[in-house]
């Protein structure tokens, strides 16, 4: 999905279409006009300079405090030569490496100190039209704050240095970001869009480049590359935030302004994708996987830039919606007929770039013998939609369904945070999207919703889903190959296909909870407001308007009046059991993994899941170490329907046999492909952590195939049935008052479960002490890299400021790493480092180092992954990197949305005895120092206990 998509998508949301469109009858519809010109926001300033340069600047203040700085060069891979490719992305490392005003590192250096951290605040990407970097997060608080990161935008325009010895350098670091993209989903995805974009430029692109050109290429080619491109009248400068907007734009017009023009600019090239009349056939392979799919391709034609200045581009948005939406039904329901085409299939809509919309259908097979068939089914379910067109009902249940996805939605998105504005800017400048408003939006959705008709969804259809501008792919593990039909195979299936062979679609009509029990209600014992001092595990955060209610059965409820960012209530319900239940734990296992085969009422879990959707509730079960838990949540306007499910799943559970026929054969199939690669050695991995395997390994083809939806029935029973030992927490914007009819009437009737098993039996594992050390030569591997994982662990108290302290020590360590193996050696891309506390089964601090290398590389980086270690443990960390992070911490406390804290977690974690850490932070910051932090890495080795896994492949 692109950016923008999914900027639409939560502007859409955001909308809350619901209630205007219940509120709008039949005779209140206003006509929907497709021309008409967007209203763009008024508050977003926006002006050119002489010498060609875009501004953007729009105040907001979500957070308060802090704006994000942007530069947008309407450039990418796309402007590229063959012996440019990777420049642009190239040019992107640079930008990081020395300009004009910020030599070597210290552009980093400075807003490092200032708490603005490389990789979380500062960061850039490109693509194959455009090349975006920013400054996020910065406190405005200091006038010459905000010029040095304006200077920063300055600097990359047109002043980037480009030094030779720090190319020299970063070429290590290129190659290495490749060969972490070598496997075998990235090949499978790069093929795709490959053969998807066939004839194009894009085709003949992709970001990363071509590694003889990365090793090769002269410091003068980038440079000469650089200026030739990236200039004023291809650039977009973006301020948004906490600032003045007219002090703002005169410091971009003095600073700016400077920038020289482009003598004779280079024409950037708008490339498109060639229409193709006769499908497009990919057959793809890779010795590595062990998937195979089938794929169809609809390529679509996008909107002119006029027609994006129109209500044109929400309706189509609104289309693109209720076309997936019902496909996704028709193939949901093709899946689960007899002699079904395909396991199943997932219709999106997606883009290429700026140059084409797609729809694409991605279903996978029952097998490597049924590609042709799956493809034929995919075929089938389009031809049916387009021959026949959708049906009435369709159309009411799709327009359903985005209603209450909006609503559910709508809270989350009311106030567009600094970045959510920023991004919107992004598509403008470069793919010419307009800046609407949520509110704009929201009134252009509702007029559009209000008066689709069943002809213009079938004409939408008909426009978009045609036979023309087809690709189809088919992917299989190369072991698999000789099951892939022939090119001329399916091209000759596609000329028949033909809609009048086809039947009409019938749409099902789905049962829903019939709830006949007569309940009365019964008085609650007591009810009492709770605070900090009525839990055992302290809550840090100051608690008010909640109360505890006990039912009259016994049953503890604690109810949290919370107004926060969401309009529904959540619940989560826990009672001792879990993984600790004295049942067999293969068999705890299948209950978890089957979790969503759970039903009621005899519904398939399809026909729940509609029902619950329709009512916007949800109610999910899961098993976790030490207790079965249960969450869920509810618009409180449907309240009641969530209670008589609630009442129904405790009392009752039902397991469909065809849903369960299903996920059972789907799941042998999967274990009959045999492992990956991957797969042996993560199982190597586990074995060799841990001493014990209490929970048991995977599941086997003879489990599964003696398992019953019976026997899932009654493990159900066992672990969730039944009112007895269950605590509920209630948090959302509704009182216990309101909510107290409901608790009276169902959860004080639900009955208890007289035969609860035990709950006594530990299924912690045990850690492996001392040095561990596994080296996985991978057979049939195309990838070239190995993969590595250090760790590091011993025991330590579970404490919040140990849990700080391992915050700062993983921070800093990273950086060192970073600095160490990747801009040191070049000799990888990323290094990820994290510590953690565990309190079960004994309280420890665990470290983990992983990295993508050169094979060849792995032996010496390990060893400087030891000498960092070490170096750390004797020197501790400057005051410098303490105090850097310290200011990161504060600006982010400081940026915290109070609407947005989530009791249920809290309160939840509590009565599990896990303190909410994060709590706590700000207050303990002042006691982390570089002693502590010192202290930590040395406890953290003090038990030489390490373990190094490293994966790589044959060579």
């Amino acid at each position: 999905m692109t950016i923008f998509n999914k900027i639409l998508c939560t502007l859409f949301i955001c909308m809350g279409i619901s209630s205007a469109y219940a509120q709008n009858g039949a005779n209140d519809k206003k006509p929907f006009n497709r021309s008409e010109k967007l209203s763009v926001d008024p508050e977003i300033k926006i002006g050119k300079l002489d010498n060609g340069l875009t501004y953007y600047i729009r105040r907001s203040l979500n957070p308060t405090g802090q704006a994000e700085f942007f530069i947008i060069h309407n450039v990418g891979s796309l402007q590229e030569n063959d012996d440019q490719r990777g420049l642009a992305h190239f040019l992107e490392h640079m930008a990081f490496n020395g300009t004009k005003n910020f030599p070597k590192k210290s552009l980093l250096e400075y807003f490092n100190r200032i708490g603005v951290q490389f990789g979380y605040n500062i960061n850039a990407y490109t693509s194959m039209d455009r090349t975006v970097y920013n400054i996020s997060a910065v406190p405005t608080y200091r006038s010459t704050i905000i010029d040095t990161a304006l200077l920063a935008l300055h600097d990359w325009s047109h002043y980037i240095s480009c030094e030779p010895a720090e190319i020299e350098a970063e070429r290590g670091v290129i190659r290495e970001e490749w060969r972490r993209g070598d496997d075998a989903r990235s090949r499978m995805m790069k093929g795709i869009s490959k053969i998807e974009q066939t004839g194009s430029r894009f085709a003949e692109r992709d970001v990363i480049g071509l590694m003889e050109v990365v090793n090769n290429f002269t410091p003068q080619t980038l440079v000469d590359y650089y200026h030739k491109w990236y200039r004023p009248d291809l650039q977009a400068v973006v301020v948004v935030g906490d600032i003045d907007v007219n002090d703002i734009e005169q410091r971009i017009i003095t600073l700016f302004s400077t920038i020289p023009a482009a003598k004779n600019p280079a024409k950037r090239e708008v490339y498109t994708v060639p229409d193709n009349k006769e499908p497009i056939i990919g057959l793809l392979t890779d010795p590595e996987s062990k998937s195979y799919s089938s794929r169809l391709i609809i390529k679509i034609p996008n909107l002119t830039p006029e027609e994006k200045a129109t209500n044109k581009l929400i309706y189509r948005e609104v289309m693109k919606t209720l076309i997936a939406d019902i496909m996704k039904e028709r193939t949901a329901i093709a899946s689960q007929s007899k002699d079904a085409p395909f396991r199943n299939c997932v219709p999106v809509f997606s883009q290429i770039n700026y140059a084409k919309t797609t729809f694409i259908m991605t279903a996978m097979p029952h097998s490597p013998a049924d590609m042709l068939k799956a493809t034929k089914g995919i075929l089938n379910e389009v031809e049916r939609l387009t021959y026949y067109g959708a049906e009435q009902e369709e159309l009411e249940k799709a327009v359903q369904n985005a209603k209450i996805t909006f609503a559910k939605n709508y809270q989350k998105s009311k106030k567009p945070k600094n970045i959510d504005w920023v991004n919107l800017i992004v598509e403008n400048f470069t793919r010419d999207y307009p800046l609407i408003t949520p509110e704009t939006f929201y009134n252009i959705a509702v007029s559009c919703l209000d008066n689709i008709t069943l002809e213009d969804l079938n004409s939408s259809i008909r426009s978009m889903l045609t036979k023309e501008n087809r690709v189809i792919v088919l992917f299989a593990p190369e072991s698999e190959k000789q099951y892939l039909p022939t090119k001329e195979e399916i091209l000759k299936l596609c000329e028949e296909i033909n809609g009048k062979d086809l039947a009409r679609f019938k749409p099902v009509s789905k049962r829903g909870l019939n709830f006949n029990v007569t309940l009365s209600p019964k008085n609650i014992t007591s009810i009492k407001q709770l605070t900090n001092k009525d839990f055992k595990t302290p809550i840090y955060k100051q608690l008010d308007s909640t109360v505890e209610i006990i039912l009259s059965n016994g049953t503890r409820v604690i109810w949290n009046e919370h107004k926060g960012s969401s309009n529904s209530v959540q619940m989560r319900a826990l009672r001792e059991g879990g993984y600790f239940t004295n049942i067999d734990v293969m068999d705890i296992k299948f209950a978890d993994r089957y979790n969503t085969l759970f039903s009621v009422d005899s519904l398939s879990k399809d026909e729940l899941a509609k029902w619950s959707f329709s009512r916007n509730i949800s109610l999910r079960f899961s098993p976790t170490m030490r207790y079965s838990t249960l969450s869920g949540d509810f618009d409180p306007k449907k309240i009641d329907d969530f209670f008589k499910l609630l009442y129904t799943s405790l009392s009752e559970c039902t397991v469909n046999k065809d849903d369960f026929k299903r996920s059972i054969s789907n799941a042998i199939k999967n274990i009959e492909q045999g492992k990956s690669e991957t797969n042996i050695f993560n199982d190597s991995v586990s074995k060799l952590r841990f001493k014990t395997r209490k929970r048991g390994d995977d599941f086997t083809k003879d489990y599964l195939q003696n398992v019953t939806p019976e026997k899932l029935v009654a493990l159900h029973e066992a672990l969730f049935k039944g009112i007895n030992g269950y605590t509920f927490v209630f948090s959302g914007p509704m009182s216990a008052q309101e909510a107290k009819p409901y608790l009276e009437k169902y959860l004080s009737n639900v009955p208890e479960n007289k035969k609860l098993p035990a709950t006594n039996v530990s299924r912690y594992d045990e850690r492996t002490t001392g040095e561990v050390y596994l080296r996985y030569k991978a057979k049939n591997q195309k990838s070239t890299k190995a993969s590595v994982t250090r760790y590091y662990y011993s025991p330590m108290d579970y404490n919040a400021l140990n849990n700080l302290n391992a915050k700062f020590f993983s921070t800093i360590m990273s950086d060192r790493y970073m600095a160490s193996i990747r801009e040191e050696r070049g000799g990888t891309y990323h290094v990820g480092c994290s510590s953690y506390l565990e309190k079960y089964p004994s309280q420890i601090a665990e470290c983990s180092i992983d990295f993508n290398t050169d094979p060849k590389l792995v032996d010496d980086l390990l060893q400087v992954v030891q000498d960092e270690m070490d170096n750390f443990k004797k020197n501790g960390p400057t005051e410098q990197e303490v105090t850097a992070y310290k200011l990161y911490l504060q600006k982010k406390f400081a940026s915290k949305n109070p609407a947005e804290y989530s009791w249920i977690t809290t309160i939840s974690n509590a009565l599990m005895g896990f303190p909410t850490f994060e709590d706590q932070e700000e207050a303990l910051l002042d006691k982390i120092t570089v002693k502590s932090v010192k202290k930590f890495a040395n406890d953290l080795t003090k038990d030489k206990n390490r373990m190094t896994f490293i994966f790589e492949p044959i060579l």
